[in-house]
């Protein structure tokens, strides 16, 4: 029977099988299997699995939401932010976070009505091992097209307009069953370097543990073995070794002879670094945000690493959280929100921006533009409610500067006669 090959590389020597055989290319593919909900709950239980998930979910909710009004920020704050953040957490985790709308007294399984007081609904959030979808839409011409058309968390039905389904990476069609139609878990991502990590943490202990080796020269040693009678002389030097320790000397007899071996441990420094270096990479956070140590370096100023983290938490906030945040706000009956710009500056950079931008405002000012409202969208000074309640229109212009104030069409009109 023949073997035919699925792939190789493109090369192949005509002169030497050997390396064929030994070409990687040829003999190995990329396989994956699904992480078990058992093994995502030990993964999130650990400190490296729970530090990712909570410096991801913080950095990505912590202060970066902006409002339409000062209402909707307290009705936020107060009853929706702590359940978001948790969905948030479980989404990463688990691949998905469900969280439930339920109204006293109401049928799961039924729309959800509309709603005038507020302040007696619960919100519920489940993890991802907890939720299980019992039908799909699989009509290709219905907007729902392969959502699910029903919940079920601990035996109850949950109408889809009820919850706000925030998954995670979704997986291809084909495999989209396999994760009851939700998404795939940070911690399935970076399994393969969470499990290397572990390997070398389990080996540092062992290493220095045996870095200074203890041989002791017995006579007739292996005669003992040969008539196997070595039982009782390895149970004393047994109980030899459980007295040695950092704390403490052995006793010998004075005829035995004891030679102590020094090993140094090479590449150990290295072989974390390569590990963490993997583990940063996947999470797309910096390896000093990873470790939780400042940059290294005489010239390291951590932008670099403040710029890689925002590209990772920008794509996080604007895929995956952006939408069923403000859906969730809709169901609600509130404004819609937004993430601020500029997110995770330094107090020196932030003072910096904002002089720019109150000095662009000052270049507003004279041309009798709108410079308050400029100020407000980039977060210098806040919106006073009572002037946008009982203030002018926000169509009416601002008026003139009285101080040599020109409009654009004056600096346009005078630039066009200096011409």
């Amino acid at each position: 029977m023949t073997i035919q090959k699925l792939f190789n590389d493109g090369l192949t020597s005509l002169t030497s099988k050997l390396a064929n055989r030994r070409n990687g290319h040829a003999t190995n593919r990329m396989t994956t299997t699904r992480v078990d909900w058992g093994e995502l709950r030990a993964i999130y239980k650990t400190g490296v699995g729970s530090k990712i998930i909570r410096t991801k979910s913080g950095m990505a909710l912590n202060g970066t939401l902006q409002f339409k009004s000062e209402g909707d920020k307290d009705f936020y704050e107060a009853r929706l932010q702590q359940h978001v953040k948790d969905a948030c957490k479980f989404m990463l985790a688990f691949g998905r976070g469900l969280i439930v709308i339920q109204e006293p007294g109401a049928d799961m399984s039924q729309p959800l009505p509309t709603i005038n007081d507020w302040s007696k609904v619960r919100f519920q959030v489940f993890s991802g091992d907890m939720v299980h979808v019992q039908s799909v839409e699989y009509n290709l011409s219905s907007p729902n097209y392969f959502k699910p058309k029903a919940y079920s968390v601990r035996g109850f039905t949950l109408h889809p307009s009820r919850v706000i389904d925030m998954t995670y990476v979704k997986p291809v069609e084909f495999d989209a069953p396999e994760y009851f139609f939700g998404g795939i878990s940070e911690f399935e991502l970076i399994r393969n370097e969470l499990v290397s990590d572990q390997i070398v943490q389990r080996a540092v202990p062992a290493m220095l543990e045996k870095s200074s080796t203890i041989f002791y020269k017995l006579k007739g040693f292996k005669e003992l073995l040969a008539d196997k009678q070595e039982s009782t002389l390895i149970q004393y030097f047994s109980e030899l070794e459980n007295m040695r320790s950092i704390y403490g000397a052995g006793i010998v007899d004075g005829e035995d002879a004891i030679e102590s071996i020094t090993q140094s441990l090479s590449n150990l420094a290295e072989s974390d670094m390569i590990t963490l270096r993997r583990l940063a990479m996947v999470t797309g956070l910096s390896l000093s945000t990873l470790v939780g140590e400042p940059p290294k370096g005489i010239s390291a100023s951590g932008e670099s690493d403040r710029q890689v983290d925002m590209q990772t938490i920008k794509a996080l906030q604007s895929e995956y959280l952006l939408d069923n945040i403000n859906q969730l706000m809709q169901k609600c009956g509130r404004g819609a929100v937004w993430f601020k710009e500029n997110q995770g500056q330094s107090d020196k950079d932030r003072l910096a921006q904002e002089t720019e931008v109150i000095k662009s405002a000052l270049v507003l000012w004279q041309m009798g533009q709108d410079y308050e409202k400029y100020l407000e969208k980039h977060g210098v000074i806040e919106v006073d409610a009572f002037d946008k309640m009982f203030g002018k229109p926000d169509d009416e212009p601002e008026p003139m500067a009285e101080q040599g104030g020109m409009s654009l069409e004056q600096l346009l009109a005078g630039g066009e006669d200096e011409a």
